[in-house]
């Protein structure tokens, strides 16, 4: 299982990464498991780097039935995380610093 921190210094979110095959990746969080396609993983790592690096953008991952699961907004105030339904509605807000680490958890650093 490979893990994935969101934290903000004072709270922490853990996505694991229960199982993956060629069409589907299933993550935990917390209590909730979630199934989403490979394709919306790789495009929420892309569109994560990408506002990473540039310090503004939104990253979505979504579901296979195409709700969104997490949110991450880049601006220059900073990054918020929300985690929506059928987590329970949570929100981070972080600096970039904070965010090193998860884009290297993600798995696609090297991608950009």
């Amino acid at each position: 299982m490979h893990t994935i921190e969101f934290s903000n210094g004072n709270d922490t979110v853990q996505i694991v990464i229960v199982s993956a095959n060629r069409k589907h990746v299933t993550l935990k969080i917390g209590e909730s498991r979630i199934v989403t396609s490979v394709t919306a993983y790789l495009r929420f790592g892309e569109a994560f780097a990408e506002a990473f690096h540039a310090l503004q953008g939104t990253a979505t991952l979504c579901d296979v039935d195409e709700n969104e699961i997490i949110d991450i907004f880049f601006s220059r105030r900073g990054v918020r995380i929300e985690f929506r339904e059928p987590l329970s509605m949570q929100t981070l807000q972080t600096d970039q610093s904070y965010m090193t680490d998860p884009i290297r958890q993600i798995g696609i650093w090297n991608r950009l």
